[in-house]
């Protein structure tokens, strides 16, 4: 189980590298929900180290765009992106499934992974239903799938989507050789769910940062080592997450 921190600049990403983090997700806070960084930044960091420290992008909640979302897709390819994530939320399952598949398309040929994401929260934007996305990964041939949420007010993934169905949702994903990955202002109070749910990714932000403030506050390694730390004792059986 990897560990996936939040970053939104070069400085971040070296603090979350220092303290173990298994790859560094580059997105823009400030951009809407959660929005996409802009080109140098994500240059800046893939640059910064090699490619077995993964380094992902987060387009957010894309637009019902085709064209618009795959050349942003490829533009992340061609930035050497480790993978990209196409989320939604007010689009119907049509759009997101053509969206998808043009992504794909446009990078043929890279090393860039696809990654079809939906909100656990999508509802209360008017959304799309979040467990559509293992059909829109699998229709799409996508390479992985994220479930996150929009909704930062103290409730996180859990408080949307119990236990049992995030596990059946990535056990089915697992199935398809698809990576899979949770996230959604997750703390070391929700390990031991997420070992049991075992997805490939675990995705965190503000539980990262030295005050726990996602927007205000800066990723500190002492933070993310710490998480590393945390994840990886129940990981190998130290604290058992079933007692």
């Amino acid at each position: 189980m990897m560990l996936m921190v939040s970053v939104q600049d070069l400085e971040e990403a070296k603090q979350a590298v220092i303290g173990r983090a298994d790859i560094v997700d580059v997105k823009n806070l400030q951009e809407t929900l959660i929005g996409a960084n802009f080109p140098p930044v994500i240059k800046q960091v893939r640059e910064a180290f090699p490619k077995e420290i993964h380094v992902s992008v987060t387009l957010g909640a894309v637009p019902n765009q085709v064209g618009t979302v795959a050349l942003a897709v490829y533009g992340a390819a061609m930035l050497n992106a480790t993978s990209v994530k196409v989320g939604f939320v007010n689009t119907d399952y049509k759009t997101a499934l053509d969206i998808l598949v043009e992504s794909k398309k446009a990078i043929e040929g890279t090393n860039t992974k696809l990654i079809a994401a939906t909100f656990a929260d999508s509802h209360l934007y008017g959304g799309l239903d979040p467990k559509s996305v293992i059909s829109l990964a699998k229709e799409s041939k996508s390479d992985g799938m994220l479930i996150d949420t929009l909704t930062k007010d103290g409730r996180n993934l859990f408080d949307f989507m119990d236990e049992n169905t995030l596990k059946s949702m990535v056990d089915e994903g697992k199935e398809l050789m698809m990576s899979t990955a949770l996230s959604g202002s997750l703390k070391i109070g929700d390990f031991d769910e997420l070992v049991r749910i075992n997805p490939d990714i675990v995705g965190v932000r503000g539980a990262a940062c030295s005050d726990g403030d996602r927007y205000g506050g800066k990723i500190a390694s002492s933070a993310v080592r710490r998480l590393k730390d945390e994840l990886e004792r129940r990981i190998s059986g130290e604290l058992d997450v079933y007692a």
